[in-house]
């Protein structure tokens, strides 16, 4: 294969699976004198299915990801007919952010595999995430791998995947060119036709079995990040 230097990673649903955001939020609304008496699972429910209006302002930059996460909220309460006020949203994701960011386990097949790959490449994260990615990587036991320098947040740069800048951040950074880097996440948007678009190759993670929805053509596919071993240390 063609001699890479740099891994650029996404990391919710690609390191980190979304299963700290869902258990963190059924546990903070059971607990939460303002939510206990709801569905948790009809919230949940909510709260994932976000209104395409509010992704495009969003993505517009209109909201920026503090104004977009507030508005989630409000969108899932007004399914209840409910509208806390800003003091009241304040606490909830708070506490939404300790319970789920305990929730966060560590992986030590994930940790192996990742250290092993840092020493043959220069690794970095590259991610929308809404709440603090180096949170969760400190969680997730990779601080070690992932220096706060190599973490590379949308909310942060003011940038977002697909942009093409967001891309080329981490590019200055570890001083690699585009054609060194392979970019690894689950969004075929976002970590496959940004990136290739951006000079780069890509690998996908389709753990769902999804449909590509342009013509980009990957690096390689695989079903779940730890499948890249084959691919990047052979």
């Amino acid at each position: 294969m063609k001699k890479y230097k740099l891994l650029l990673f996404d990391l919710d649903d690609t390191l980190l699976y979304s299963d700290w955001f869902k258990e963190g939020l059924i546990q903070t609304l059971r607990e939460h004198p303002l939510t206990k008496s709801l569905d948790a699972a009809l919230f949940l429910e909510k709260k994932l299915r976000v209104p395409s209006h509010l992704i495009e302002k969003l993505k517009n930059r209109e909201f920026t990801p503090e104004e977009f996460r507030r508005a989630r909220w409000i969108y899932a309460f007004s399914q209840f007919n409910m509208t806390p006020d800003d003091d009241a949203l304040t606490e909830i994701e708070k506490q939404f952010l300790q319970k789920g960011l305990a929730c966060i386990t560590q992986d030590p097949s994930l940790i192996l595999l990742l250290k092993e790959l840092r020493n043959h490449y220069k690794l970095g994260i590259v991610t929308n995430a809404l709440y603090d990615p180096r949170q969760k990587v400190y969680k997730m036991g990779l601080s070690n791998v992932f220096p706060d320098k190599t973490i590379f947040s949308a909310e942060e740069l003011g940038l977002r995947k697909p942009d093409r800048e967001f891309y080329h951040a981490p590019l200055t950074y570890f001083e690699v060119h585009p054609e060194d880097t392979i970019f690894i996440g689950d969004s075929w948007i976002h970590d496959v036709a940004g990136a290739v678009d951006a000079g780069m190759d890509a690998i996908w993670i389709n753990s769902r079995g999804a449909v590509p929805t342009t013509s980009h053509s990957p690096y390689a596919i695989v079903s779940d990040v730890k499948d890249i071993r084959d691919l990047l240390l052979n």
